[in-house]
């Protein structure tokens, strides 16, 4: 797991900003970012749900100054680097490297991330070291060169046949190894580990190019931005917000199972089909994205309109027949109906919490709700409470949430004993299948 940067590289005392500064800031009508439309730098469904890390820190960061924000996304890197060199945003963000940063913008934001370079490649490739890549056919992408150089690639693996990509994802170079049309990739070690799972011939090999920094460019002519988002970044990392931010996507690469990724892959292409009108239906009437709605229909029933549980519930979205009388659907079997039911079902509980917490942490809520319901979820924001911790935030929610099986906590709930574990599982891989649902299209 990759960790942010707690003041490790290029280590900096306390900043502190001028009051003019922050007045500056306020009188900006929008902080204005450039974003790369990247599953680990941003990507958005809906105007609700935005996510991303990058697109996550900056809303924390302007959050933190009351500041409305606007983020316009771009494909590939040079129309990102065009657009702002032609002073279209205050902040251009897209994973870069501290280097590659510097070469492009004169102020640069915080050290953010630690990263690293590594090789991927087939599992078949016999690879241990740098010197093994001499003879194979191997991709790199030109913001790499400034973390290595092409120069220094050729004297060291002087045999390697290694092509440049100017633009290109992760995603679409692991695509072309597992095709065969290349041996190996030297791409970001995150980037790397976060798509692996989705190409099971292929391997980690080793690091390349260890303990560099990611960083943001800051327009020239809005440096004063600088000290303000080095100030807000030491105060986010002290009070965990940015360990929150990471956390929530480490489940994406962590949580499945090879198998899981695979099944969920050939899934895709042979059951989604014949329901994925009904979601976009679904999506559109109740304001959700329709890959939500589909992720929550996969961990429930693998998309299969015959499934029903131990406990009864039934169909696609497995909703029980009380729910299914409540919701008002006629026939549960019907797929279409049981899918706009449990869409239904699930913007009601999203509506139940507190307008002043994120929409993402309302969604995160109301998917353990539809999965344990909202009686033993009060139950465990109730012991959360008791033990000092916050109910609205996962990442401690979470490590509440299985006491429920437990009975020296469960003995004083109003609903008694659940299987909290299973909400935690449920919840977190409900998310990774979003997730991989929205990177797919």
């Amino acid at each position: 797991m990759v960790l942010p940067l707690l003041g490790l590289i290029h280590c900096e005392g306390p900043r502190y900003y001028s009051d003019r500064q922050a007045l500056k800031l306020q009188e900006l009508p929008a902080l204005k970012v450039l974003i790369l439309k990247h599953p680990l730098s941003y990507s958005s469904k809906t105007k609700q749900i935005s996510q991303g890390i990058d697109h996550d820190l900056i809303a924390d960061f302007a959050k933190t100054y009351g500041k409305k924000i606007e983020f316009k996304s771009y494909r590939n890197e040079d129309d990102l680097i065009a657009a702002y060199k032609s002073g279209a945003g205050h902040i251009a963000a897209g994973r870069f490297p501290r280097a590659f940063a510097e070469s492009h913008s004169e102020v640069i934001g915080p050290d953010y991330e630690s990263a690293s370079l590594s090789v991927f490649c087939r599992k078949k490739v016999d690879v241990e070291v740098e010197d093994d890549l001499n003879g194979l056919d191997i991709i790199s992408f030109e913001r790499n060169k400034n973390v290595v150089t092409h120069q220094e690639l050729v004297r060291h693996i002087p045999r390697a046949r290694i092509q440049v990509w100017l633009n290109g994802s992760t995603a679409r170079a692991f695509s072309e190894i597992a095709s065969g049309h290349a041996d190996c990739l030297i791409t970001n070690n995150k980037e790397g580990i976060f798509h692996l799972k989705e190409f099971s011939s292929l391997d980690f090999k080793f690091k390349l190019k260890d303990h560099f920094s990611l960083n943001w460019m800051i327009s020239g002519e809005h440096e004063y931005l600088n000290p303000l988002m080095r100030s807000w970044f030491q105060k986010a990392s002290r009070e965990g917000r940015v360990q929150k931010i990471y956390e929530q996507y480490r489940i994406y690469s962590e949580e499945l199972t090879q198998s899981d990724i695979e099944i969920f892959k050939m899934r895709t292409k042979s059951r989604l089909p014949e329901y994925i009108s009904y979601f976009k239906r679904a999506g559109a009437k109740y304001g959700l994205p329709w890959e939500l709605v589909a992720a929550v229909c996969y961990q429930e029933s693998h998309w299969d309109p015959t499934a029903r549980s131990f406990t009864g519930v039934k169909g696609l979205m497995q909703i029980t027949q009380a729910t299914a009388e409540y919701l008002g659907i006629e026939d549960i079997h019907d797929p279409e109906e049981n899918i706009l039911g449990g869409a239904r079902y699930l913007k009601k509980l999203i509506q139940l919490f507190p307008k002043d917490i994120s929409y993402n942490d309302r969604v995160i809520l109301a998917l353990a709700a539809y999965n344990i319901g909202i009686g033993h979820l009060k139950d465990a924001f109730i012991i959360s409470e008791s033990v000092g911790l916050n109910p609205y935030h996962w990442n401690q929610l979470k490590t509440v949430l299985p006491k429920l099986a437990e009975p020296d906590y469960y003995k004083n709930t109003k609903w008694g004993q659940a299987r909290g574990g299973e909400t935690v599982e449920y919840v977190e891989k409900t998310k990774a299948y979003f997730h991989y649902l929205v990177s797919a299209n």
